[in-house]
């Protein structure tokens, strides 16, 4: 939830302030959250190696879980997108073959809207997902030697992009492919892998582990500053994939770890605001994701925007606060909506939340009742609470008949103490 509440965030606050004043305070700001990607894919990663990775389950059952809850949003926003973008920008509508074509471009390629390209990222973890795994099973032992490699495929990939730049269409839309993402896909599998020696040493070390990640972050800063000024902003400052910026993004996955460890620490039972709280998000974090560009140019359209500029001429910081909070309202709200229809799991990937009725059931014969939809695979919704749960949503169920009983690890710490396997 925390990852993809970034994300709206640069996209609300990037909507009103790229004016010649503030361009370098937006790029830095975006430059700041590019972090939510990695981020998303480490946390991706994780999630899906905590609990396949010993598993029996098969590639094609795997393939049939994981697409059947991604692969539907995706294709819907991505029609929703491709339409209200003609009807916002206001120009006349192409032909039928043109809309048909924008669609299906905008499918292949992640863009029907600036925020798809994370499923595109998603589904191309899923489809590789048995591959990696089966690397890392058959290198048990040298999992230093595969870390070290997807460092190396990391580096060499920014440095590519960030010193090659020919004139190719399809150059420009690598970076939403996996080896852009390679040590962070690894990171997240390999510290799932060895959880139970990886989450103690992290608690162990975080006197250092801080200090580290803050001084990675401070590099990146630095050198944003000392690379921009005097109007001229080079690419290589801001970029999403430079090299000069990775120090920040490792320091950021690293702090959030850090954090979400420190919480799932004091989570106690589950029971508490605190958790409920986060549980709540977790299942509309992905919503929130989907819907939050339409909300963005719904609000332009209604003239609320018009009106921040009238109330605050001179100032950006309330105008973005302002905007963030009710888009994040606005998007919660419409999400809630979207969660009692049948619409819900196509939309936002969660199966439809039917009102409560009153019953004759006893407080214990409901305490005991399974509850019913993805959330009820219990590890893997405490993973995802523990750290960023939008970012592996949709949230899948692992039941025994696939194999994530017998043949699954043991639950693992704190952050699966509620479970029975390993998600």
């Amino acid at each position: 939830m925390s990852l993809f509440t970034l994300v709206l965030m640069v996209h609300a606050t990037g909507s009103i302030n790229w004016d010649a004043d503030h361009v370098r305070g937006m790029q830095f700001f975006t430059m700041m959250v590019h972090c939510a990607r990695y981020g998303f894919v480490f946390v991706t990663g994780f999630v899906l190696f905590l609990a396949y990775y010993r598993s029996p389950i098969t590639a094609s059952a795997f393939w049939r879980r994981r697409y059947g809850f991604v692969a539907a949003p995706y294709l819907a926003w991505s029609v929703i997108y491709v339409i209200t973008g003609y009807v916002f920008v206001r120009e006349p509508w192409p032909d039928t073959g043109a809309v048909f074509g924008d669609i299906g471009a905008a499918i292949l390629q992640g863009n029907a809207k600036y925020q798809m390209y994370f499923l595109l990222i998603s589904m191309q973890v899923y489809l590789l997902f048995p591959l990696v795994r089966m690397l890392l099973r058959r290198t048990e032992g040298h999992h230093g030697k595969v870390m070290a490699g997807a460092a190396a495929v990391q580096v060499g990939v920014f440095a590519l992009f960030s010193f090659y730049h020919p004139d190719l269409d399809w150059y420009g839309h690598m970076w939403k492919a996996l080896p852009t993402y390679a040590l962070f896909l690894v990171g997240g599998a390999l510290a799932a892998v060895h959880y139970e020696r990886f989450a103690p040493w992290a608690r162990r070390n975080r006197r250092w582990l801080v200090p580290l990640s803050i001084a990675g972050a401070v590099f990146t800063v630095v050198m944003f500053f000392a690379t921009t000024g005097g109007g001229h902003i080079p690419g290589l400052a801001y970029a999403a994939w430079s090299v000069q910026n990775l120090p920040w993004y490792l320091a950021a996955v690293a702090l959030f770890f850090i954090v979400a460890q420190a919480w799932d620490d004091r989570r106690g039972d589950g029971t508490g605001w605190g958790a409920r709280f986060v549980d709540y998000g977790a299942v509309r974090a992905f919503g929130i994701f989907a819907v939050h560009p339409l909300v963005i140019d719904l609000i332009h359209q209604s003239g609320f925007v018009d009106w921040l500029y009238a109330t605050y001429p001179g100032t950006t910081l309330q105008r973005s606060i302002l905007l963030v909070l009710v888009t994040l309202v606005a998007s919660l709200c419409l999400v809630e909506l979207i969660l009692y229809t049948p619409l819900a799991r196509i939309l936002v990937a969660h199966d439809r939340i039917r009102p409560r009725r009153k019953s004759t059931e006893t407080a214990a014969d409901h305490a005991a009742a399974p509850t019913v939809g993805p959330a009820d695979d219990v590890p893997e919704s405490r993973v995802a609470a523990a750290t960023d749960p939008a970012s592996v949503a949709p949230v899948a169920r692992v039941p025994e008949r696939d194999g994530a009983g017998a043949g699954a690890a043991p639950a693992r710490g704190s952050v699966v103490r509620a479970g029975a396997a390993a998600r």
